[in-house]
């Protein structure tokens, strides 16, 4: 059986982190190939020396927000069984090589063997996530025919003068280059003079069904409005509180912010991936700022908002991304700007036009992942 080495971000205690990985490995596994995670995670840590000098420099800020430090303490315990239960997840289900890197380098001098390579999805070429890892443009691997990628994710509009040069010159020698938003394809495209094919995120290759299988935790049977927000913008709280207000549904919380760990009005689930996908699953209605907080909505076929953490206007703002996702499926009316009109009617979601066009767009994203790992694995 041809092996295929997935490099992607995986081993972090956040949901659409870890599924997606699992996704691409599972869908890689159903197309006929062994598929393995190559464990890669950059070491950014500090020294010593280093974390005293920032702690000493953020002080200012510590005291400034130290509602949140406090919250996020008082809740350590509880974060600490969260992060056990994604521990247990990832030993059972992630198929992961028994090379440990964490540099470049190590990469380099020390590669993984398969019969072809793919840098997954996720922000693996988001030039302002964890100082952009070389590693995430397959520079270990020489022939370049055994070089592809899966749906990565720029989250940007736009890249300096300087970062084009720098991106062209990554991906010259990549055989197969796709995206997960139009924007970053299109600009791809033009910087390596390429055609760069706009696939789906991961998760949304497997369809509803075959997600089921992880939802084992056993949901309220009342209706209910999850929350999941890891930005910290209080209005989109009070949002969340007006549609409780039209629902009287009652809100369940999955912990990621510290408003929420504050929140005794909330009921917190502390949960692992299994918990996620089971929470989505069963919910009337889901809030949520984060992008495959949205995905699983549309493939599960809910009810949802979708907010944005940051102001288009911020360099580094990931909001193309959810905008790109959503205009697909012609939802762009499912993103938050303003509650003020906001009524009971505009919850509901019909899906009977999402569908096919989930449907088309998944064929059309395997047919790209199918033909790449033919075409890299031949001979």
């Amino acid at each position: 059986m041809k092996t295929i080495g997935i490099i992607t971000y995986h081993h972090y205690y956040n949901y659409g982190t870890m599924l997606q990985a699992l996704a691409l490995q599972e869908k890689v596994e159903q197309l006929g190939y062994q598929a393995e995670l190559i464990d890669f995670k950059q070491d950014n840590s500090l020294s010593r020396y280093e974390m005293l000098k920032l702690r000493i420099k953020r002080m200012p800020v510590y005291i400034k927000e130290r509602k949140k430090y406090r919250a996020l303490a008082d809740s350590r315990e509880k974060i600490n069984e969260k992060n056990e239960l994604f521990e247990q997840f990832y030993k059972t289900y992630l198929h992961v090589g028994k090379k440990k890197y964490t540099t470049t380098q190590q990469l380099m001098e020390n590669p993984p063997v398969y019969d072809g390579y793919v840098v997954g999805s996720d922000q693996t070429w988001n030039p302002f996530v964890a100082n952009s890892p070389e590693a995430f443009f397959l520079p270990f691997v020489e022939n370049k025919s055994k070089k592809g990628s899966y749906g990565p994710s720029l989250a940007v509009k736009s890249l300096s003068d300087e970062k084009e040069k720098e991106y062209r010159k990554k991906l010259s020698n990549f055989s197969f280059l796709s995206c997960r938003e139009q924007d970053g394809a299109q600009l791809l495209s033009r910087i390596t003079q390429k055609e760069v094919k706009c696939v789906l995120d991961p998760t949304l290759l497997l369809s509803a069904k075959e997600w089921g299988k992880y939802c084992e935790f056993e949901i309220p049977k009342e209706p209910y409005i999850l929350v999941y927000f890891l930005g910290e913008k209080s209005e989109h709280r009070r949002a969340v509180e007006k549609i409780q207000k039209l629902t009287n549904w009652k809100i369940i919380s999955l912990p990621a912010a510290y408003l929420e760990m504050e929140n005794n009005d909330y009921k917190k689930v502390w949960g692992g991936p299994k918990e996620f996908l089971s929470l989505i699953r069963g919910a009337a209605l889901i809030c949520t700022d984060s992008f495959h907080g949205t995905m699983f909505s549309i493939n599960f076929q809910r009810n949802f908002f979708s907010f944005c953490k940051s102001s288009d206007s911020e360099e580094s703002s990931e909001n193309s991304r959810l905008y790109s996702a959503l205009n697909i499926f012609g939802l762009s009316n499912r993103i938050i700007h303003n509650m003020d009109n906001l009524t009971a009617e505009d919850i509901s979601i019909d899906y009977k036009n999402v569908i096919p066009i989930l449907e088309e767009q998944r064929r059309d994203s395997i047919e790209y992942l199918e033909n790449m790992l033919f075409e890299m694995t031949k001979g």
